[in-house]
């Protein structure tokens, strides 16, 4: 029996098996994951991954080419690309990145089974459209998703159970272990407590939008600012070509990459700018203190966001066992500076294994077939400021087992409006309110005890908590879905 976890990346993708003793990541031929690239050309197959990426610089300009980066980032909306007179919406584009992943264990790795089901990574704050999507584009390339698994959780699991030879001492240990997942795509930063055999969230913070893509363009748009100044080229009417934009922004992205390990780096294009009938190349030198000070705003956000976690589990930075720094843009020199600075030296830790400990986790979860269960449990606000609870904390996030029909009474119809709190807690601390609804309901029954809210609860397979509500009254429901689920797994 083999399980296998995919961790599906913005930048990079990876496939990892586990069998109980040995886990393997299927990682391309410079034992590297695999670029989340996808290349188009006329009517051949697509080309993914490591030879997609290889070509950007050649191809991206040429006809007959279209060179798809970043589609995770974008798989939320449903829009189309046009190649080639066909169109192809974001999901489609992301199942030839699965369809690739399963492709390569079969041909490379023959000792392995076929991937027909695997554990699936999400970011924390992916909602239910985009999990769906990717759910989609998984089946459109042969791969059922058992379950969702949060990345930085997943990467906790990957650390801590790779050696199960290890499990007993783990079942006798209390830690709080902070994993900041700094990726291309988002940040995500989870506190996760292990107790005597138990894994489980106890914080979540995060940020889209605001990681290593966006650190690309914000040095991008550096290298451009100072090409006209240099140059002496007006703002007015500047215009880069959107190929040779494509090209500038993987040339940055590798000397970013570069500014992690070195002090210095360089960019190179020709014929990057044309004007009254003169050809302009770049050739731009930049180094590292140059980007922290174009970076400086976004790591002090980031470092915010490490506070908020530690002020809103009431620790202190002392009392965090481990720090695992997960994703390409925490391998930044100034972010590990800061994480430093925080809790010290030796409990801050660069993981070897780092770009494919996700995915090996999301493995070991599906060898075991372990669910996650519901660590925060899903009450109800009443009117008389106390709580009813839908769900316990220990809840599998299963719909079979999560799944609830509840009616509650109106003390007051007169507004024609009901507002069903849901709300969260733990640890027997304040509860947090996470979703309002308002239910329309009846003004013009007597007996304010007659008109009631139904509400219905339930996790659906993407680990999603979807409540319909309706007054009894009225039969059209409202909705909600709930993704920031805080959840947990036992493996004593």
């Amino acid at each position: 029996m083999v399980g296998f976890g995919i961790d599906f990346g913005t930048t990079n993708s990876v496939a990892a098996a586990f069998n109980g003793e040995e886990l393997t990541s299927f990682v391309d031929k410079e034992g590297l994951p695999h670029p989340s690239i996808v290349w188009y050309r006329g009517d051949s197959q697509p080309i993914v991954g490591r030879n997609a990426k290889d070509q950007i610089k050649d191809f991206q300009n040429t006809p007959g080419n279209k060179i798809i980066r970043s589609i995770k980032s974008q798989i939320q909306q449903e829009e189309e690309f046009e190649i080639f007179g066909k169109s192809k919406y974001t999901w489609q584009v992301a199942s030839e990145i699965f369809r690739f992943l399963k492709e390569d264990v079969k041909t490379r790795y023959a000792n392995f089974p076929a991937i027909e089901e695997a554990v699936v990574t999400v970011p924390l704050y992916f909602n239910g459209r985009q999990r769906r999507a990717i759910r989609k584009a998984a089946e459109m390339a042969g791969v059922t998703i058992k379950t969702f698994i949060h990345e930085p959780f997943a990467a906790v699991v990957g650390y801590l159970l790779a050696d199960s030879e290890q499990w007993e001492n783990l079942k006798q240990r209390r830690e709080n272990i902070l994993v900041f997942d700094w990726g291309g795509g988002t940040l995500d930063i989870t506190l996760v407590k292990l107790d005597s055999g138990c894994l489980y969230e106890v914080s979540t913070a995060g940020a889209n939008g605001k990681s290593g893509d966006y650190l690309d363009e914000v040095l991008m748009n550096y290298v451009i600012d100072t090409f006209q100044r240099e140059k002496s080229i007006s703002s007015e009417g500047f215009r880069i070509e959107p190929g040779i934009e494509s090209l500038l922004l993987h040339e940055v992205e590798f000397s970013k990459i570069d500014l992690s390990i070195k002090h210095n780096s360089s960019i190179e294009l020709f014929d990057f700018y044309s004007d009254n009938e003169r050809s302009y190349n770049l050739f731009q030198d930049i180094n590292r203190s140059q980007f922290e000070c174009l970076i400086q705003l976004q790591i002090q956000d980031a470092m915010a966001l490490v506070d908020k976690i530690l002020h809103d589990t009431r620790l202190q930075p002392s009392q965090i066992n481990q720090v695992l720094l997960i994703g390409g843009t925490s391998r930044i020199p100034l972010l590990i500076n800061e994480m430093h600075k925080t809790f010290g030296l030796t409990k801050v830790i660069e993981l070897p294994n780092a770009d494919t400990v996700i995915a090996e986790g999301a493995a070991i979860i599906s060898y075991y077939d372990w669910q996650p269960y519901l660590v925060q449990p899903i009450d109800v606000q009443l009117a008389d400021q106390n709580h009813y609870t839908v769900f316990e904390s220990g809840t599998i996030l299963k719909p079979d087992t999560a799944k609830k029909e509840v009616a509650f009474f109106c003390t007051d119809n007169r507004e024609g409006e009901g507002r069903l709190i849901i709300t969260t807690n733990l640890d027997n601390r304040e509860h947090q309110v996470k979703e309002i609804i308002n239910v329309p309901i009846s003004k013009v029954l007597q007996n304010i005890y007659k008109e009631r809210i139904i509400a219905d609860f339930r996790i659906d397979r993407d680990v999603i908590l979807r409540v319909s509500a309706k007054g009894s009254v009225k039969d059209k429901p409202v909705y909600t879905d709930i993704h920031d689920l805080c959840y947990g797994l036992r493996f004593a």
